[in-house]
């Protein structure tokens, strides 16, 4: 314990310390951004990793294997996979799986898309290890037997619970039905399985497909808030599968029409054009673009008629409405348009009003004023986005598998501010030249079809 004449002159130390340091120099934007590392193993994984400052960390397995590669014969098989976790590896059963990971205070989630499916998990980092292992476990060891695959099928709360969801989500079904309608095959394969596929996969025909796209160099050990070499070593007991993967079939846009009527008081559409990749240069112009015409209500609870669409939309109808631009991006193709909902007796002039206000933009091209202020609503989305760490787990598998270096947030930010008038024009007037698809849902007696609705 410090005596009374120790106290002040402590005090008198601490002071001049103090007073003689050199104040530490601010750190810059570029300085405080936390940085992105990727690296290849030499068993073939894809080792990625962002720093931080979270006592949490978020560890994720990621394999370009998402429902673009199905084909005919096993339509639906990624959807099985996103109930990988459910299953027994060779070292560990489906209980085992629970209970370690509950141990561990950590849970396993899955998520998949066109092009990718993840496994993911949050733990302590002093318990990273042992999550990965798990990980591990179900990405590169599954043993599915026949007997556990078809409980898993058969399940009420597994598949059939997804598609039961499914039909009470119409907004989602219209947009399935865009992609369906402007790819036909690989990009309009739905993250759904159809209920006819229900009873005819077998667990050798999951097993065949998850061997084929959890191989080398399509399957990527991910981190937010782990050290890069801590992630490297646990990357290098990895074990992928060493097929190759069949050929990918490159997105061939096509355009067309897809219309699902389910009754109901409301209709659900999605419209769009062919739009740009996601290695495109055209790729933030386009959202850009996308933020001129309206990404829906900015103030909670509003009517979400101050955009472009918005107004073209409220001018046309007195009654309720939403309307907002839609983009879609992927490795080698993309969408660009908008999604409407509407009552069924004044969906028309919704989707009208919509679409000619698209079309004005597209041909007679958007202002300095316009653009300005769409790159201050993009920069907001993308800020808002990145403060969600899941969303950063997913941005960075994605990096991860398909470049070289990760891109910082504040690297995209100086892109956004980079883009020009002409950038935005640029991309306008290619994505009016491609024909236009669309898909509908709920009750679709009164939209009107493609051909009338851009004639």
């Amino acid at each position: 314990m410090a005596t009374g004449l120790a106290r002040p002159l402590a005090r008198s130390l601490k002071g001049r310390m103090f007073g003689t340091a050199a104040a530490a120099k601010p750190k810059n934007a570029d300085e405080r951004e936390p940085l992105g590392f990727v690296k290849k193993l030499e068993n073939g994984l894809v080792v990625g990793t962002i720093e931080s400052k979270s006592p949490i960390a978020r560890i994720a397995v990621v394999a370009n294997a998402g429902s673009r590669f199905e084909t005919g014969q096993n339509l639906g098989v990624s959807h099985v996979l996103r109930h990988l976790p459910k299953l027994r590896t060779e070292n560990l059963s489906s209980l085992g799986i629970i209970r370690r990971s509950l141990q561990l205070g950590s849970d396993i989630t899955s998520q998949g898309n066109r092009e990718y499916i993840y496994y993911k998990s949050a733990v302590t980092r002093n318990v990273v290890a042992p999550i990965v292992e798990i990980l591990q476990e179900l990405t590169t060891k599954s043993k599915i037997v026949d007997w556990e695959f078809e409980d898993l099928i058969n399940d009420p709360n597994g598949l059939k619970l997804d598609l039961a969801l499914l039909k009470t989500q119409p907004q989602i079904r219209a947009v399935e039905a865009l992609h369906a309608a402007a790819f036909r095959n690989t990009l309009g394969n739905s993250l759904y399985s159809p209920e006819f596929q229900l009873g005819k996969f077998t667990s050798e025909q999951v097993a065949h497909y998850l061997k084929t796209y959890f191989s080398a160099g399509r399957l990527a050990l991910i981190g937010v808030g782990v050290d890069q070499q801590v992630l490297e070593d646990l990357g290098r007991t990895f074990e992928p599968y060493k097929a190759a993967g069949a050929p990918s079939q490159q997105a061939v846009y096509a355009g067309g029409e897809i219309r699902e009527n389910s009754g109901g008081d409301l209709a659900y559409v999605a419209v769009a054009f062919s739009g740009p990749s996601q290695v495109s240069s055209d790729l933030l112009p386009a959202e850009v673009l996308k933020h001129v015409l309206g990404a829906g209500p900015y103030i909670k609870y509003s009517l979400g008629t101050t955009s472009a669409l918005g107004k073209a939309a409220a001018k046309a109808t007195d009654g309720p409405f939403a309307v907002s631009g839609f983009t879609a991006n992927y490795f080698d193709a993309g969408l660009f348009g908008f999604t409407a909902v509407a009552p069924s007796q004044s969906i028309d002039k919704v989707l009208r009003a919509a679409a000619k206000e698209v079309k004005s933009l597209l041909t007679s091209g958007v202002s300095d004023a316009q653009v300005n202020a769409a790159k201050n609503r993009l920069k907001a989305e993308i800020c808002m986005n990145f403060e969600n760490p899941e969303n950063i787990l997913s941005w960075l598998g994605e990096q991860s598998l398909h470049s070289n270096s990760i891109i910082t947030p504040h690297e995209v930010y100086k892109m956004v501010d980079n883009i020009s008038t002409a950038d935005v024009n640029k991309v306008a007037k290619a994505i009016a030249g491609s024909k236009p698809s669309i898909g509908v849902t709920g009750n679709t007696s009164n939209v009107p079809y493609l051909d009338k609705l851009f004639s």
